[in-house]
């Protein structure tokens, strides 16, 4: 794991990475899991932002890939009112050219979280 991150043990039968035989890439949704403990971090939709980036971050580097080589997001939200947190989080971890998104509002997401992110490369 080349991340300072530590990827969070999937919450169901799933792959968090899966190479394409295309020579792209697919991640899993990551929900904002502690994956210390296994719970889910809520304390503030901005903790949540960012603990859904550092899964990432952790899932994509134990699969030789940085979050720079992400081609587009798509992005869960329990409100649209989030996607500005989102917005920031990407500016402060990403260069330009920023990836491609889709950004929809869903009615739930797992363990009561209100962000999910997953990404393709």
């Amino acid at each position: 794991n080349m991340s300072e991150f530590k990827s969070p043990n999937p919450v169901g039968p799933y792959s968090m990475f899966r190479e394409l035989s295309s020579g792209g890439w697919i991640s899993s949704g990551q929900i904002p899991i502690d994956p210390l403990t296994g719970k889910l971090i809520n304390t503030s939709i901005e903790e949540e932002v960012v603990q859904v980036f550092n899964n990432l971050e952790a899932v994509l580097s134990d699969n030789g890939k940085s979050i720079n080589d992400v081609k587009k997001f798509l992005v869960f939200l329990t409100d649209l009112s989030i996607t500005p947190l989102v917005n920031a989080e990407i500016e402060k971890r990403l260069i330009e050219p920023f990836p491609a998104r889709s950004t929809i509002q869903v009615a739930g997401l797992p363990m009561g979280a209100n962000v999910e992110v997953e990404c393709l490369g």
